[in-house]
């Protein structure tokens, strides 16, 4: 019989932290600049003390995902104190905010794509 994965504590972390997240920036958070933004993913360090959270948009003008980008890092202590206030950890991770482009890339090779077979 195959050995059964651990799901250990930080990806329990990462997956708590990833849904509360993606909540606020529906619900709670007000910047306009933020309104397409998807949380694709969320690492959490063995200590719990950093998240790296990986962010998509629905667009790939770059500049509206630069000032999202901004807008967002701009609130990143709002979005950890909604975080503290959701989650009962002993300490809230520190919030690194990075664009994940995977989104962006796959619209523009489906792009590619549609405009190639209506080449043919």
């Amino acid at each position: 019989m195959p050995a059964k994965k651990s799901y250990g504590r930080n990806e329990r972390v990462a997956a708590a932290v990833r849904r509360e997240l993606a909540d606020v920036l529906q619900n709670e958070l007000k910047d306009p600049r933020v309104k397409n933004a998807t949380i694709t993913e969320v690492d959490v360090s063995p200590d719990l003390r950093n998240a790296r959270v990986y962010i998509s948009f629905l667009t790939d003008d770059e500049e509206e995902i630069k000032s999202a980008m901004t807008g967002l890092k701009s609130a990143k202590g709002f979005l950890r104190s909604q975080l503290a206030a959701r989650l009962n950890l002993r300490y809230m991770p520190q919030l690194d905010l990075r664009y994940d482009s995977l989104v962006t890339e796959s619209m523009k090779i489906d792009a590619l794509i549609r405009k190639g077979l209506h080449k043919d």
